[in-house]
């Protein structure tokens, strides 16, 4: 039977939407995003803060599950990698502070403690710039056993066959995409100056609060375990043995202070994420107001009970400066913060003022 030319047309255009039907699902699947970042921004800034960044991923994005595999891949690997290095890290300082004088550095234990420690550090950093390289430029780099394990996790965590994983995974390009370029009639639209700069700063905004996020849980880790190692250290040899002597700078008074501490810290990581996840003018300038006035009174609160104890440096005339310089930074930190929540609560007032609030981000901070 013979086909006139136009049934020839459907019979290819129909064959052709069949063709590259499964194509676009994988594409779609792949660009769409809780963060609205493209996907290489987000897989980076999943390896940016190691396992730390891992996990706010994991949190905030739920559509994307090449994203989500970075930032279970960050935390599989990151985790276990810190892990190691600190196992290595007290084993070396124990076998220090436990043997007489210098014989420690001739100790199997601690040689084998520096060794898995260095080893491993070089490891985290070499995997670190490499997967933050990789992931940028649109090449999915997954780790043999780390990768392994990370695509496990996530389709158990997603419900979904791990074959189905696989073949998004393996969907992903090895390289990474150019975009064309414009000729005379695609020619891009200039937007208004203001639109333009905003559009440019998405990615700015997330690695800044991505950034806040980071520290604030090293803070709420360091204040509320480790608070102690910020001391003075004293080497001090009796009958023969040398022993490691810990004077804290932080006194006991610590513990009026963490209270507020603990709740400017989480609200800070809670509320850059919801800042990340949901990226509007309003909830941003509203939650960077509200952490700067928390931020202040937690250095207000430091500098009325002043935790710190600079007796115990060994240098009397530091020790005498020390306090005068601590109180000048943490004044200055003050104003500072105050000043930042002034700012932007009026710069806030002006644009609500004139324009409204708008859906989407208007302007910056």
């Amino acid at each position: 039977m013979k086909l006139s030319p136009e049934e020839r047309k459907r019979i290819y255009e129909e064959e052709k939407v069949q063709i590259e039907a499964p194509e676009k699902a994988a594409a779609e699947k792949e660009t769409a995003s809780s963060t609205n970042l493209k996907p290489n921004t987000a897989g980076l800034l999943c390896y940016l803060g190691g396992w730390v960044t891992g996990i706010v991923f994991l949190i905030i994005e739920r559509k994307n599950r090449i994203v989500r595999f970075h930032a279970m891949q960050s935390l599989v690997t990151f985790g276990i990698l810190h892990i190691v290095i600190a196992i290595a890290s007290v084993v070396r300082n124990l076998v220090a502070v436990s043997v007489a004088g210098w014989d420690w550095l001739f100790y199997p234990q601690w040689v084998a403690a520096n060794v898995v420690f260095g080893v491993f550090v070089a490891i985290s950093i070499i995997l670190w710039i490499a997967l933050m390289y990789q992931t940028y430029h649109g090449r999915l780099l997954k780790l043999s056993f780390f990768g392994d394990i990370a695509q496990k996790l996530i389709a158990k965590l997603d419900s979904i066959k791990g074959e189905e994983l696989e073949h998004e995974l393996s969907y992903t390009k090895t390289e990474a995409k150019q975009p064309p370029p414009p000729t005379a009639k695609e020619a891009p639209v200039a937007k208004a100056g203001l639109e333009a700069h905003l559009e440019g700063t998405r990615a700015g905004r997330v690695a800044a609060s991505v950034a806040a996020i980071v520290w604030s849980a090293i803070f709420l880790v360091f204040f509320n375990f480790f608070s102690q190692y910020l001391a003075v250290y004293s080497r001090e040899v009796v009958d023969g043995i040398t022993r490691w002597q810990i004077y804290p700078l932080l006194t006991p008074e610590l513990s009026l202070v963490l209270p507020i501490l603990n709740v400017t810290l989480i609200l800070s990581i809670v509320g850059h994420s919801i800042a990340i996840a949901w990226d509007r003018y309003l909830v941003r300038q509203i939650t960077l107001i509200v952490l700067s006035t928390l931020g202040m009174i937690t250095v207000l609160t430091f500098l009325r009970v002043f935790p710190f104890d600079f007796s115990v440096m060994p240098h009397a005339g530091a020790a005498s400066v020390a306090p005068t310089v601590t109180v000048v930074v943490l004044i200055l930190i003050t104003i500072g913060l105050g000043i930042s929540a002034l700012v932007r609560f009026i710069k806030l007032m002006v644009n609500i003022a004139r324009q409204g609030v708008r859906p989407s981000p208007t302007p910056p901070a």
